[in-house]
């Protein structure tokens, strides 16, 4: 019977750090990007596009994520199913998005902080003054 204990050979490959990564297929790059706040939820911003463009050409995040392992975790699966989709993992690559990945978690970070909900409880909020 198989040892599934052990880590598949593949999967070591994979970074367990909240450092960006990035990935390529043939002139395609997908770049992820973790970013934790001030309330320690850490988000995931992935990218992608022609790797020759400036500005990538898609965008999306992942939140909230309670804790970082959680979110390298889940970048971890992203990345294992990009690999298996002829994706190579750029030890040596830099990731070029980085700006954007700064300016959309602070345009995150406004929109929590404009978006804030009052919990208090008023009572003239209940009782109707007729």
């Amino acid at each position: 019977m198989p040892d599934t204990t052990q880590t598949p050979h593949c999967c070591s490959i994979i970074p367990n750090t909240p450092d960006p990564v990035v990935l390529t297929k043939n002139t395609r790059r997908v770049e992820l990007h973790l970013r934790r706040d001030e309330d320690n939820i850490t988000t995931l911003l992935a990218y992608a596009g022609a790797a020759s463009l400036s500005t990538p050409e898609r965008a999306t995040a992942q939140s909230p994520y309670q804790n970082m392992d959680q979110a390298i975790g889940a970048r971890r699966a992203i990345i294992q199913q990009l690999l298996n989709g002829d994706f190579q993992l750029q030890r040596e690559g830099y990731p070029i998005w980085s700006l954007h990945a700064q300016r959309d978690i602070k345009q995150m970070r406004s929109l929590k902080v404009h978006s804030q909900v009052d919990y208090r409880f008023d009572p003239k909020d209940v009782f109707l003054d007729w």
